[in-house]
């Protein structure tokens, strides 16, 4: 019998720990801009961090540590990878949090909808540089619905949002259900996904999207369907 292959995400142990840290760092310096630091907040601001992250998965305890090694000696990933963790420490705190006193929140957890919505995906995509196909970092990338800037389902998730090299120039929106009128209507959205970068020329892509209405009394939110949009590629001034 085949043994079991324990596979793993070490992104997890080096983001847990690294926004762990910066917590407990800010709290001990008393800033005025962390509201709070509870378990929730923090839970929030991992994920934050994950979902923007590229994954890097190793099988058995003794790929993890000795990965994790590796991740804690490349200076530009931790480098990016604790901009990230302070940009999202920020937006939790600023953002409202009416789930510190009810226990429910719109991300991640059970909800209660009493009308029927139109529920969307998240949305998944990098940034080249159309030369060298390599991921391009330091673009902001804006999702906008019918020319409008599409409103995130938690203040957690930037729009628009800025590429690292960390996240080999990968960019991730999740957009607020909308109401619909009832259950089981079909709508198309038209999407554009606008990518500017300094010294490179700007890019729209726009896309559709089919949805149905539901109508769901309590409804955990999945963020594991996605939606991959084309790879968008931009080109340097200069090389037109």
């Amino acid at each position: 019998m085949a043994a079991k292959m324990n596979i793993h995400n070490i992104m997890e142990e080096f983001v847990t720990d690294r926004v762990n840290s910066l917590y407990d760092d800010v709290k001990k310096q008393n800033s005025v801009w962390l509201t709070c630091d509870c378990e929730n907040c923090r839970l929030d601001t991992i994920c934050y961090v994950l979902n923007r992250v590229t994954p890097r998965y190793v099988v058995g305890g003794r790929g993890v540590t000795h990965n994790t090694n590796l991740l804690k000696e490349n200076k530009q990933i931790e480098i990016d990878i604790e901009k990230l963790c302070v940009e999202g420490m920020r937006l939790v705190n600023t953002a409202k949090r009416p789930y510190h006193q009810n226990g429910t929140k719109r991300s991640g957890v059970t909800i209660e909808i009493s009308t029927a919505e139109f529920n969307f995906p998240t949305f998944m995509g990098n940034v080249f540089d159309g030369t060298t196909f390599e991921p391009l970092a330091g673009a902001s990338v804006k999702l906008t619905l019918d020319g409008e800037t599409v409103e995130m389902i938690d203040p957690t998730w930037q729009n628009p949002c800025n590429t690292y090299e960390a996240t080999k120039g990968s960019y991730s929106f999740w957009m607020a259900p909308h109401e619909a009128v009832s259950e089981g209507m079909n709508k198309k959205f038209n999407f554009t996904v606008e990518v500017t970068c300094p010294g490179y020329v700007p890019v729209n892509y726009s896309f559709t999207v089919p949805l149905t209405s539901e109508k769901i009394d309590s409804v955990e939110l999945n963020s594991t369907y996605s939606v991959k949009i084309q790879d968008i590629f931009l080109f340097k001034e200069d090389e037109e």
